[in-house]
């Protein structure tokens, strides 16, 4: 071989190198040009190979992050789920203010931005809503480096939840999380004295008319579905057709179905409430501790978790790190859970608590590894919505 042919070889065998790099995007499109005009290809050559690797779904390596701080960033939110506390803290640290608008469901959030508004920098999707926005493109992968508090999430169970697990994703994480809790009832004891661990106890006809379910279709066909003997987040029909009909036959001793006004429910002696923890430290704070038990039967229970999220639409993406950072801060988040009645899922958030109902409350590493996580259950949610409606119009 002479050496003319040895050198076209080589140049063809660096060409094909610098090809498979700007196609697997390890190489970008300038760096391409640069390159090969180096190795002796024509420009009509570099633009045919770069529309070749278009083709293949070649991007642009992104451009670095925009640290330009706005005025304001927006907050859209569940209301009376953030502390002022923590947005004056923000703005005092950033000069960034935090504007809060809000949502009362995670199904109104989504509706919201899949009809492409735009306008927030910073959401709060409950547990599997996560992954329905990541999969929708809602939502936008978060760049860690910015979020350094993360390592103040100790427990597994937050650190890579099964609805946003980024050795699941190819690397990527959406949301950091922010509150957690879990969902079992509360009865008060001058009605129901000897409480029982069992979800059964909502069937009891004694409490006919002093019964209130959690108007939340995943949450209270859940109860049902774990009172048989299934899933939370099943896609059997037959078992979700079980659930429905164990629903239908409780509904003649329910007193409401409500979501909003439970820690009132609490408060005014409702028998027996299907709640979230959270509404029972906050209804503490209004009747005696010892006239109010919270159950967590032990045929299972959901755990939830909210998580904090940057919408793929917002303008201020370095601001929402820097927010999403600061409320994984220590002091941030138990401040946060305080004002919020709630748990934060910092540990050493706990000491910044001033109700001590609320930290003797808080679930152990074992409660919550116990419990299940609702999950998108994927196409297989209209079945859930069908079945809850079909409860509701019993």
């Amino acid at each position: 071989m002479d050496g003319d042919q040895h050198h076209d070889d080589t140049a063809t065998g660096e060409v094909e190198k610098i090809v498979q790099a700007v196609a697997h995007g390890d190489l970008t499109r300038r760096q391409f040009l640069e390159r090969g005009i180096a190795l002796g290809l024509s420009l009509t050559a570099v633009a045919t190979v770069l529309g070749a690797c278009g083709e293949k779904g070649a991007e642009e390596t992104p451009a670095a992050m925009d640290t330009t701080l706005p005025k304001s960033i927006t907050l859209f939110n569940w209301s009376d789920y953030m502390s002022p506390q923590c947005l004056r803290d923000f703005e005092k640290e950033y000069g960034v203010k935090v504007r809060e608008t809000y949502y009362d469901g995670n199904e109104a959030l989504y509706a919201k931005l899949s009809a492409g508004a735009t306008g927030y920098d910073v959401i709060l999707p409950t547990d599997m809503w996560v992954t329905i926005l990541s999969r929708s493109g809602l939502i936008q992968p978060l760049d860690m480096d910015h979020i350094p508090n993360f390592k103040y999430v100790t427990d597994p169970v937050f650190q890579k939840p099964v609805f946003d697990d980024p050795d699941k994703q190819d690397g990527k994480k959406f949301s950091v999380p922010y509150m957690f809790g879990t969902t079992g009832y509360a009865a008060t004891l001058a009605k129901v004295p000897q409480p029982m661990d069992s979800w059964d106890q909502l069937w009891d006809e004694a409490y006919k008319g002093d019964i209130s379910m959690l108007n939340a279709p995943r949450e209270t066909l859940g109860v049902a579905l774990i009172k048989n003997g299934y899933s939370p987040n099943t896609t059997s029909q037959e078992e979700l057709d079980t659930a429905k009909q164990s629903l239908i036959e409780q509904k003649p001793l329910v007193l409401k179905y409500d979501s909003v006004s439970t820690r009132r429910s609490i408060v005014q002696g409702v028998a027996l409430t299907h709640c979230w923890d959270g509404d029972v430290g906050l209804a503490i704070q209004s009747v005696p501790a010892e006239s109010v038990e919270y159950v967590l039967p032990s045929q299972g229970y959901v755990v939830w978790a909210d998580g904090i999220a940057i919408p793929t639409a917002c303008e201020n993406v370095y601001a929402a790190h820097l927010f999403l950072n600061h409320m994984l801060d220590p002091k941030q988040a138990g401040q946060a859970a305080d004002f919020i009645g709630y748990q934060c899922v910092v540990e050493e958030g706990v000491k910044y608590y001033s109700n001590p109902v609320q930290v003797q409350m808080r679930p152990t590493p074992k409660q919550i590894a116990n419990g299940k996580l609702n999950e998108d259950v994927g196409e297989f949610q209209s079945q859930y919505d069908q079945a809850w409606h079909d409860v509701v119009a019993a």
